[in-house]
């Protein structure tokens, strides 16, 4: 019988985990952010953004292990090979200092990114905002799906028996409203965007049934119904979680129908410089800020946006 070839093993490891690095790191370069990813369960070639992740992940970990063996049962050539190039290096002097210099230059650019290499990165952000077809794709928060349908519902202002008859009607099959969102949307074939737009038409009506049993509480809704003006709370609850800082101050004034001008004002006397074709996570990187607080100092008393 043939003896096994270690070394012609560990050869073919290496170049097959390179090979699933590859191919899911140029996947992952793509994939939709994962509020969308979970929210729409987002699949390529039949495996969700998880999936990808893991792969990679996993993959990775075996090319490093793989690539430690292969230097150790290729030691002496290895070192032999080092030891030619680094003599012919030295008369490679130019050529060494180049490539020392774009090392460092795409080390930064990569932290701090400036072109050409923070056209890598827009285009990654371009091709995963792609995705994202229509505002209906985003969910209502960041990693709504995670949610408890008891505490999503609760947070969506609507009342968990008219929820769960909603879901019942549909024929959703879940144990207890304590199981997340994701989980009933899994269990039932469907996304959590789905289950989302069975319950959406609900929203609100907590608001109608607390207003026939509680007077005072009704003057607190109707108080903040009919506020008009943007505050920081608001803010936060609206907006924290859905991606803000992809947006350009452009497209933030335009959704709210706000100058561009008063707006870079607003946040400059606030300290914080802004150019109208930035990103809000730009603005905020350069200013060591958040997107969501470039955001507050922006709509704070505000007139609200109505439809």
């Amino acid at each position: 019988m043939k003896k096994f070839n270690f070394r012609g093993f560990v050869s073919l490891f290496t170049a097959f985990s390179f090979l699933f690095v590859f191919i899911s790191g140029i996947v992952l370069y793509f994939t939709p952010q994962g509020r969308i990813a979970y929210w729409i369960n987002w699949k390529f070639l039949g495996l969700t953004k998880t999936d990808w992740t893991n792969m990679h992940i996993v993959f990775c970990i075996f090319f490093m292990t793989a690539a430690f063996f292969h230097i150790y049962y290729n030691w002496n050539v290895l070192l032999n090979y080092i030891y030619s190039k680094v003599k012919k290096a030295f008369n490679l002097k130019k050529e060494l200092a180049i490539v020392s210099i774009i090392v460092i230059l795409s080390f930064i650019g990569s932290l701090k990114p400036f072109p050409p290499f923070s056209f890598i990165i827009d285009l990654s952000e371009y091709l995963k905002q792609s995705w994202v077809k229509s505002p209906d794709y985003e969910p209502p928060f960041g990693h709504a799906e995670l949610l408890s349908l008891e505490e999503f519902s609760k947070r969506r202002n609507i009342d968990l028996e008219q929820a769960v008859l909603a879901l019942k009607q549909r024929d959703i099959k879940f144990q207890s409203t304590k199981e997340s969102l994701g989980l009933i949307a899994k269990k039932n074939g469907l996304s959590p965007l789905e289950i989302y737009e069975i319950l959406k038409p609900l929203e609100g009506k907590q608001n109608q049934i607390d207003r026939k049993s509680d007077y005072q509480t009704e003057q607190k809704i109707v108080h903040q119904t009919e506020s008009s003006r943007w505050t920081k709370d608001e803010i936060i609850r609206e907006f924290e979680g859905k991606g803000l800082g992809k947006k350009t101050l452009k497209q933030i004034c335009e959704e709210n129908r706000l100058d561009i001008k008063t707006a870079i004002h607003k946040l400059k006397n606030k300290g914080i410089e802004a150019r109208e074709g930035e990103t809000l996570r730009q603005i905020a990187d350069r200013n060591n800020t958040s997107p969501i607080e470039v955001l507050i100092e922006i709509l704070v008393n505000e007139n609200k946006v109505k439809g």
